[in-house]
């Protein structure tokens, strides 16, 4: 094996994880590990940065539609959130499902929607993703809109497995691009998490996963009063079902598209085995790989 290459084995199949070729990064790589440079002595370190670093950070603003939180990519502060659960999730019981500390819950929301800094070591994998379902919650309409959930409910009724997937590949890729990334991210992170729930016995499998979160995506299948409606139990069952197939095919089917498969691997620093085939040095294999198995 490449000594450029970390193997990391899950329940399933092995991922392979590439150290990347500084020399050879493109112009959006280094800026990408020159931001996860400074978020790590800035936002994730345990110790105090020894250079000199910036007194805010990006906003992370709750309440508002996607567009406005991301105005030209992910905010830096909402992606170390993201990618401390998808290092760390994997490997503790009932993360997005059992709550998060109160207080440090309110603190860390106060944090990100001011700018301040912030020592990400202080919170629990629990606090950060009820903080990261609180921010899903709270976008007007949802992170798809009545819209498209109402389209997901359609497709997830589709028997001819084929045709399932190139309509949920046709949905997704209809988004706009920050919330195609943001998608690939979570879904990316609940599947590592998922694939990794019987070896380390956390519990959280993809039905798991797909009831903890199905509200959070699905604002249609929560309740507008106190008292839940039977329909809205019926749409939240429906909502969970959706959730678990992404989860599950995530990596199975082309269901995300090229471009936000290797977005997910260039930020994350993980290989995925999409379709059969491994991405290899954050981007799809050759052409004339395709159709059969990588060695």
């Amino acid at each position: 094996m490449s000594q450029s290459l970390v193997r990391l084995c899950f329940s399933e199949p092995c991922i392979f994880l590439q150290r990347p070729h500084f020399f050879e990064m493109s112009s959006w790589a280094a800026r990408m590990h020159r931001r996860a440079a400074t978020f790590s002595n800035v936002v994730t370190s345990c110790g105090h940065p020894s250079g000199p670093y910036p007194r805010r950070l990006e906003k992370v603003k709750f309440g508002v539609p996607l567009e406005e939180v991301c105005k030209n990519d992910i905010p830096g502060p909402l992606l170390v959130l993201i990618l401390k659960l998808n290092k760390e999730a994997p490997y503790r019981k009932d993360v997005f499902r059992a709550p998060g500390h109160q207080g440090a819950m309110k603190k860390l929301t106060h944090f990100l929607q001011t700018g301040r800094l912030v020592n990400m070591d202080n919170f629990s994998v629990y606090t950060i993703a009820s903080v990261l379902k609180k921010f899903l919650r709270k976008v007007p309409g949802g992170v798809f809109g009545r819209d498209i959930e109402h389209k997901f409910f359609q497709v997830i009724e589709i028997t001819d497995i084929q045709a399932q997937q190139d309509e949920i590949h046709k949905i997704i890729t209809s988004l706009p691009i920050h919330t195609q990334r943001l998608l690939v991210l979570l879904f990316g992170t609940f599947r590592v998490i998922a694939s990794n729930s019987e070896k380390a016995g956390t519990g959280m499998t993809s039905e798991a996963l797909g009831v903890s979160v199905a509200p959070s995506f699905f604002h249609s299948c929560v309740s507008d009063g106190k008292t839940a409606k039977m329909e809205d139990v019926m749409k939240f069952k429906v909502a969970s079902r959706v959730m678990k197939h992404l989860i599950e095919e995530f990596a199975s089917s082309n269901l995300f598209g090229k471009a936000n498969y290797e977005y997910y691997a260039r930020v994350t620093g993980r290989v995925l085995r999409v379709q059969g085939e491994w991405i290899c040095s954050f981007q799809y294999p050759p052409a004339k790989c395709q159709g059969g198995v990588s060695k």
